[in-house]
């Protein structure tokens, strides 16, 4: 703190402070979708090749996209679920609070497994690993109305070990949970 000037920061206001770049050059996100793709090929704990890489402001933000752009082309209503108790809170909370088109928030996946009458659409979240066993999960619906978003935050070699590479239509991991810096909310 004696020092505050001398070690001071200065960064132009002008500078890198937008969503938007000039003459539609988009460098830095190429070069960070670049570093995502490395950063898993590294740990080979997911197959980025011939996979859209799409960053956010934490993995919060990404689930609910995830959600909202599943649930787009579905005029019923549709059932989000997650695939084991204790699930991830924010499942439930966003589900209710964004009020997704046509989504209700209907528990643990298993309450949809044993109940024959439902043929609507789902939506199962898929935490691999669960926190808080840290077990590698698998989905527990399938068939032709049900979409997958895993939730592979823990999906990191200090977490877990890693059988195999993670391929899926749609996976979320989140950088805080690889480097340790959970203020950061990049997913």
């Amino acid at each position: 703190m004696q020092n505050a000037a001398s070690s001071a920061v200065v960064v132009a206001g002008w500078h890198r402070m937008s969503y938007v770049f000039p003459n539609n050059l988009s460098f830095i996100s190429k070069e960070l979708e670049k570093s995502i793709r490395k950063i898993h090929a590294i740990a080979k704990n997911a197959i980025t090749h011939g996979k859209y890489i799409i960053f956010g402001t934490g993995s919060t933000q990404l689930l609910h996209a995830a959600v909202h752009a599943l649930s787009m082309d579905n005029k019923n209503s549709t059932k989000v679920v997650a695939n084991k108790i204790p699930y991830y809170s924010l499942y439930k909370l966003q589900t209710e609070y964004f009020q997704t088109r046509n989504c209700e928030f209907g528990g643990d996946s298993s309450m949809l497994k044993n109940n024959s009458d439902f043929a609507g659409n789902v939506i199962e979240f898929v935490t691999s690993p669960n926190n808080p066993d840290g077990n590698l999960e698998s989905p527990v619906l399938n068939g032709p109305n049900v979409k997958h978003i895993y939730d592979h935050a823990y999906y990191w070699s200090h977490y877990t070990a890693i059988p195999a590479p993670a391929d899926e239509d749609l996976m979320i991991f989140s950088m805080s949970k690889l480097t340790g810096h959970a203020g950061s909310r990049f997913g």
